[in-house]
């Protein structure tokens, strides 16, 4: 009788440790993923909504009358934050155009049309085939703010054209991701349309890094830290 008693007291044991470290497993795999899921891109401090224009984007004044939906390039409505996604109203289910930008979930977008119509008078060869979708700020400070978008030279295009290269639409090889600023002080959008032009933009900020234009366009992830320098 003492025998099994002993027996039983020590199944007993055995079963319940297993469940303690379960439920403890449990726990620290539940914090974990917490951890990993939480969002630690850059976010401005902009109000939520949509910036109808440039004037109400710099008096951070928000339009929260409509609600928007983040989709990818499949018109899918998506949960995770992407760089380069249209924007949905949500009340008729119609595509968000002729905004200048949406503060969507803290990350700020710029519409691509809006760029090209605020840009630097320098940058006017640059197209797209994608106007009416956004980009996500990436880095910002109070200087700049920093993004990246799919843009290609007209001249290339129409030479391109020209030659018979290319149809109606822009060839996707003629299409960079190239460096794009939004610039406080002067109101207007600044495209880093190459090396060259990048390095002409910071040799009056910081001449250290200037780039050695091994390729016509500059190395992105230098030019990521530069910003991040002067932002």
């Amino acid at each position: 009788m003492k025998k099994t008693l002993l027996i039983i007291l020590l199944i007993s044991n055995k079963i319940i440790g297993q469940e303690t470290n379960t439920l403890n497993l449990i726990h620290k795999n539940s914090d974990l993923t917490e951890i990993i899921q939480s969002d630690t891109l850059f976010k401005p401090k902009y109000p939520d909504g949509i910036y109808l224009s440039k004037k109400d984007f710099i008096s951070k004044k928000a339009n929260t009358s409509k609600a928007v939906e983040l989709r990818n390039f499949n018109k899918k409505p998506i949960d995770s934050i992407i760089h380069n996604p249209y924007f949905y109203y949500k009340e008729n289910n119609k595509k968000v155009n002729n905004v200048f930008a949406i503060s969507y979930k803290g990350h700020l977008y710029f519409q691509i049309k809006a760029i090209l119509k605020n840009r630097n008078k320098t940058d006017r060869a640059q197209s797209t085939n994608f106007y009416n979708t956004f980009v996500r700020v990436i880095i910002g400070g109070n200087n700049y703010l920093y993004t990246e978008a799919e843009l290609v030279n007209q001249w290339a295009m129409g030479t391109a054209v020209n030659f018979g290269i290319i149809g109606g639409i822009i060839a996707n090889n003629l299409i960079k991701g190239k460096g794009i600023v939004w610039d406080f002080k002067n109101e207007e959008f600044n495209i880093f349309k190459s090396c060259k032009d990048y390095n002409k933009f910071i040799s009056t900020k910081i001449k250290d890094d200037i780039q050695e234009c091994k390729n016509h366009q500059p190395n992105m992830l230098e030019v990521r830290e530069t910003i991040n320098k002067i932002k």
